[in-house]
């Protein structure tokens, strides 16, 4: 969460030592001389939250951007979700607990309310329930059952009407909070002889859903989901209906894909693990879906969810001009790794990835060229979030907060316009 009057980012993060931390980040102010080019790093507060959990610390949340002028109808708040089946919310300027909430076996998500953010909805992995609260008197207001397995995202609609949940059932489903009722299921199935990777005949296994977007098209009723089988499903909430399904990940020919076992296609970097929309400043029908095959995809929606952009990591046999051409390749080289969150940026056609290999790229969504990549971590990155400031003065500044396996969160910037002229002219 940034705060633009005092430049202060506050960052939260947890992981699998069970503990929370509340980070405090703000730019030195430097007493060297103009004509200096070094840059003085950021004053750095780190403060470990009071609540012990009892098992891994699964997500984090502010609900800053949400909340309306009249502080005392929706206290600035963030939250903490844990596998312990507990959820603890702070005061985000001092770290101190403001409440405990019982909740769902497991958390694996959780997401405020767009409008004042005073309602917290929390997803769990392993009992596949959906729990939504209101923190003014920290009740639990209803509990969304009907998934068949855990729910692995989920959040609400741009505009606050419905709750959306992606599970490993294979189904995105529709709530509403005020009665808890199921609206709407999407299925998404595949079988051998429809677009599996199942041999031929056979009946392919329910592939699970893993990621979740909202806010695409021109009325910001689209949604979007990546699942593990290399598709994505585009939908919209209003109608009710699949605008498009996305393939992703290119398999190998058919005659390779017969010799292979259960075991083997199990191994293939098929899964979609990320996915969003580009904002209606940019185009409102492009998303992107990226995979454990290290690519990046471009799609555009109004042309029949037709492929734009193919985003790799260039190799030295293939020149980078190519990379983004070739849109019918297999997967990216085997030593670049997969992705793990996008994020578009709001002004400009551009895409912030994080990856497996520890590394966190920029890409151009135009000519599907990368920009610039950032390295640091030495192990896979498990999240990523990006606060741009500035964004509609040639880009402004990403601000990127990411957090590893390498047991660190770590602080990048990237000057947007600086990099493009450093990437050569757009295609």
């Amino acid at each position: 969460s940034y705060n633009s009057t005092d430049q202060t980012l506050s960052v939260l993060s947890g992981g699998g030592d069970d503990r929370a931390y509340l980070h405090k980040v703000q730019a030195s102010s430097s007493s060297s001389s103009s004509s200096s080019s070094t840059t003085p790093p950021p004053v750095v507060e780190s403060k470990l939250l009071e609540y012990l959990h009892k098992d891994s610390v699964a997500c984090v949340a502010f609900n800053t951007p949400y909340i309306s002028q009249d502080l005392t109808k929706t206290p600035h708040l963030c939250a903490v979700g844990a596998y312990d089946g507990t959820i603890v919310l702070y005061d985000p300027a001092t770290g101190q607990k403001v409440q405990e909430l019982e909740g769902p076996s497991d958390v694996e998500w959780i997401d405020f309310h767009p409008k004042g953010g005073s309602v917290l909805l929390a997803g769990s992995v392993a009992d596949g329930t959906i729990w939504m609260y209101h923190l003014p008197t920290s009740k639990c207001l209803q509990v969304f059952v009907g998934h068949e397995s855990g729910v692995t995202a989920g959040t609400f609609t741009p505009d606050g009407r419905w709750a959306l949940s992606a599970s490993s059932d294979g189904t995105l489903r529709i709530w509403a909070p005020r009665t808890g009722m199921n609206k709407h299921v999407f299925r998404f199935t595949t079988a051998g002889a429809g677009g599996g990777y199942g041999h031929k005949g056979e009946e392919d296994p329910v592939p699970g859903l893993t990621s979740i977007g909202v806010g695409g098209g021109s009325d910001g009723q689209l949604i979007i989901t990546g699942a593990e089988d290399g598709m994505a499903h585009v939908c919209h909430y209003g109608t009710k209906k699949v605008v498009a399904s996305l393939r992703h990940y290119e398999p190998p020919p058919e005659n390779v894909m017969e010799t292979k076992n259960e075991e083997e296609m199990m191994e293939l970097p098929m899964s979609v693990e990320a996915v969003g929309f580009a904002s209606t400043t940019v185009n409102p029908n492009w998303c992107a879906t990226g995979g454990v095959d290290g690519t990046l995809k471009i799609w555009d929606l109004n042309n029949d969810g037709q492929c734009r952009q193919v985003c790799r990591v260039p190799v030295p046999s293939q020149p980078q001009e190519q990379q983004g051409q070739d849109k019918n390749a297999g997967a990216s080289s085997a030593s670049v790794g997969g992705i793990t969150r996008l994020q578009w940026h709001p002004t400009m056609p551009l895409v912030i990835t994080s990856m497996s290999d520890g590394t966190v790229r920029l890409w151009d969504a135009r000519n599907g060229a990368l920009v610039q990549t950032v390295t640091g971590h030495v192990d896979m990155i498990n999240d990523l979030s990006v606060e741009f400031v500035t964004p509609e003065q040639n880009g402004g500044t990403a601000v990127i907060v990411s957090g590893s396996d390498d047991k660190t969160v770590r602080l990048f910037e990237i000057d947007i316009a600086a990099a493009l002229v450093a990437s050569g002219p757009c295609a």
